[in-house]
């Protein structure tokens, strides 16, 4: 971005005067969210002409959002509780700082939820779509109609009324869409069908049988107006077979977490995620590092984007502080093992809290190539927790290690993981060059993911036999010892 934040947001306050709305009290809690957005952006530039999705906490929560596109190039930008007016206010920096071909809004339901009726959402719809094409007249806007939700029955009469004067303005209009996944989800009896709530994590949010139903329904109607235009070129600064990256996650500060110094006492150079990150912070979908280095320290075009929120901590939170380098070899350096990200998410209706759902992709590897991945996760106490990792490519892979427990440490005293990984082999990106790791709590309150190892490891035999074929649907999987 060539602009500052400061610039952007005086931009959108200008631009948003004839409209009568600017900054509002409720919004302002958003600024650091889109501080970072916006410090990455200038770091690691996203595409323009792509597929914007905005919105509320739908939008963030969507993990699968990116591989469910993964033919577009998206830009994934939902802020949990905000409000359709809130969305209106940031729009520069939500939306028209990337220029897209298409915006995909999810908003207006938390207003409804809030006291606002059904015209006042129509308002605020208007509003957005005033702010998109007096900037960008030619992008195309999809609205996602409000739907029904196990824990929103009483707002059905002004759900109706905002979709329906939506619908009709969007009928007037080519570069208009109304998406009418009411529609969708009355055929799944509603409220009281086993078919409509096993479509939701909680009372409001969908799971991942409901993220399937709503691309089913979203993606023909995005095809319809222009096609996925991805480019399939594959990156030329990229791993070399031999060639791996390791990447530390966890927060930067004095008492939480601090960079992986390069090279280490190994000779290995590491990634570390962004300095802005505190421990006790959670990082939302959507948020990016681009430009990893190899473990020689070669710059590459690699690049790495959540596509779920995860937590921060570390150091004073459990994290592996004296790591042997017996047991873990390249992973063995403090700042690495102690400090983490972490998910609370397990998907099922009543479990862990789905919110932050923990997961990442990878951009920039060569589709021809195999890649093995390994992952190492710990947090000391006496819990049992179990992390499930999931990767997923042309092919996919998964995985469990044991990241806590009573006495699961080499010594059998230690409460932590210090000597396991959880390595995942002949891994393939996809066509795009794309690989999609997805953590998910099998057991105990919280999934872990401290370091990552991702190396090339040879060349995709072309033409394979249909056995092999069969085979290379799963990848290889293992637990790993370096002792």
């Amino acid at each position: 971005m060539s602009v500052t934040s400061a610039a952007r947001g005086c931009a959108a306050c200008f631009s948003l005067l004839v409209l009568g709305a600017c900054l509002s009290p409720a919004a302002a809690q958003y600024n650091a969210e889109i501080a970072r957005w916006n410090a990455q952006d200038a770091l690691d530039p996203v595409s323009d002409n792509g597929l914007v999705f905005v919105g509320s906490s739908s939008i963030r929560r969507w993990e699968q959002l990116t591989h469910d596109f993964a033919d577009y190039n998206v830009v994934q930008r939902g802020i949990g509780g905000a409000l359709f007016d809130d969305v209106v206010a940031q729009v520069n920096d939500l939306v028209l700082d990337y220029s897209p071909r298409g915006v995909v809004v999810w908003a207006g339901t938390n207003d409804l939820a809030s006291g606002s009726n059904g015209a006042e959402v129509a308002a605020d719809y208007q509003n957005f779509v005033s702010a998109v094409h007096n900037s960008l007249p030619n992008t195309h806007i999809f609205y996602l109609g409000v739907m029904p939700t196990p824990g929103r029955q009483g707002n059905r009469p002004q759900e109706d009324i905002a979709n329906s004067t939506i619908a009709a303005a969007a009928a007037g209009d080519s570069r208009l869409h109304y998406i009418d996944l009411p529609a969708a989800f009355e055929t799944l009896n509603p409220y009281g069908g086993a078919g409509f709530t096993s479509k939701f994590v909680d009372s409001i949010h969908l799971n991942r049988d409901g993220y399937d139903f709503w691309t089913t329904i979203i993606r023909p109607q995005i095809e319809a107006a222009f096609a996925p235009d991805k480019p399939l070129a594959v990156n030329p600064n990229s791993l070399a077979i031999g060639e791996s990256l390791l990447m530390d996650f966890g927060p930067t500060d004095s008492s939480n977490g601090l960079p992986t110094a390069s090279p280490d006492s190994r000779g290995n150079h590491w990634n570390n995620w962004t300095s802005r990150a505190s421990g006790g912070l959670t990082v939302n979908a959507g948020e990016h590092i681009g430009g990893l280095v190899t473990t020689s320290g070669d710059a590459t075009e690699i690049g790495l984007v959540l596509t779920a929120g995860f937590q921060l901590n570390g150091f004073n939170h459990g994290g592996l502080l004296n790591p042997d380098e017996n047991l873990l070899g390249d992973f063995a350096d403090h700042n690495a093992t102690g400090d983490f990200f972490f998910s609370t998410a397990d998907g099922l209706q009543g479990g862990g809290d789905d919110d932050t759902g923990g997961g990442f992709m990878l951009t920039g590897l060569n589709p021809d190539y195999l890649y093995e991945f390994e992952f190492f996760g710990s947090r000391n106490t006496s819990e049992q927790r179990i992390t499930e990792y999931r990767v997923h490519g042309a092919n996919e892979s998964v995985i469990q290690l044991a990241t806590s427990g009573n006495n699961i440490g080499a010594d059998g005293m230690y409460d932590g993981n210090d000597d396991q990984t959880a390595v995942l082999v002949d891994v393939q990106p996809d066509e795009f060059g794309q690989v999609f790791v997805d953590l998910t709590l099998i057991q105990g309150q919280f999934a872990y993911i401290n370091a990552m190892q991702v190396t090339a490891t040879g060349s995709v035999v072309p033409e394979p036999s249909a056995a092999a074929a069969l085979l290379g649907l799963l990848g290889g999987a293992s637990r790993r010892s370096r002792r």
